[in-house]
């Protein structure tokens, strides 16, 4: 079992036999609330990224990668020889290196700012970087669909917000395929085919003709199904303000396929069965 964004979708509205209109384009919101909780709650290694960058000679800054929640490593490459850096407090480096316009081969860093990494010394030299870190990956809701239209009056830009005019669906457009054909991010209620969709900014018009079938999955709605399937049902009956022995019984699987991700992640994926044994558990 997996899940694509409008699978997911179906099978909540199906689990909870609710199709309303205001329920249904909260839907985003309950599936990132989800992926937010198990970003927060699991260590899986797909939180893990690896960037490479360069220093600027006589900058002390270096940018931080726009998806970016914390360090594991940072190092430079001096001579061929890579060397890590240490990540300090940002008043550290500023006692370190009270004067920025001092220059070295950098030994610590610091998060300065949410755009920042500061540098201490300055660097003296173009340095490669590399930073390895615990970053958001790409939400479920990002998934996007061709939307084939007809009879286009205008022009459509990239700019431009799509509301359908029967069904009430807005969409960003990703992309400008052809005059007919765009790339969008689905929308949590489905446009109408025969409907005819607006452009916000452009004002340019076209009736829906057809969309694609959605087929993008993220590793944890192929992966962590169950969680994904019951922590969307915990936020979606939340909104409904739902019975609570329903509650309780969505919120006991989703802890139970958190607890086997928790293993998965914890015990196993960052194990070394060489090196360290095969992980032990207590029998009961």
């Amino acid at each position: 079992m997996s899940f694509t964004y409008t699978t997911l979708k179906t099978a909540v509205k199906d689990y909870i036999e609710n199709s309303e209109t205001t329920f249904v384009k909260h839907f985003p919101e309950y599936i990132r609330s989800t992926e937010e909780r198990i970003l927060k709650t699991v260590d899986l290694e797909i939180f893990r990224k690896n960037v490479t960058g360069t220093t600027t000679s006589g900058n002390q800054f270096l940018a931080v990668p726009e998806d970016y929640l914390a360090s594991f490593s940072l190092s430079i490459t001096n001579s061929s020889s890579k060397e890590f850096l240490l990540q300090k407090d940002v008043n550290y480096l500023q006692q370190y290196n009270p004067n920025p316009s001092t220059t070295g081969t950098p030994k610590y860093y610091a998060l300065f700012d949410f755009e920042n990494f500061v540098l201490a010394p300055t660097p003296d030299d173009n340095y490669s970087a590399e930073l390895h870190y615990y970053y958001r990956p790409v939400s479920l809701t990002s998934s996007t669909t061709a939307l084939t239209l007809s009879s286009v009056s205008g022009t459509f830009t990239t700019s431009d917000i799509l509301t359908g005019g029967t069904s009430g669906a807005t969409s960003d457009i990703n992309a400008v395929n052809s005059s007919t054909q765009f790339t969008v991010i689905i929308p949590a209620i489905d446009f109408t085919v025969g409907e005819t969709v607006t452009g916000s900014s452009s004002s340019a018009t076209g009736v829906v003709v057809s969309t694609s079938v959605d087929t993008t999955k993220t590793w944890l709605s192929e992966n962590a199904p169950n969680a994904m399937l019951y922590g969307t049902l915990i936020e979606a009956y939340t909104f409904m303000k739902g019975e609570p022995d329903v509650m309780k019984m969505y919120n006991d699987r989703f802890l139970e396929a958190i607890s086997r991700l928790k293993d998965y992640a914890e015990a196993r994926e960052n194990s070394d069965a060489y090196r360290r044994g095969l992980p032990e558990r207590k029998r009961t």
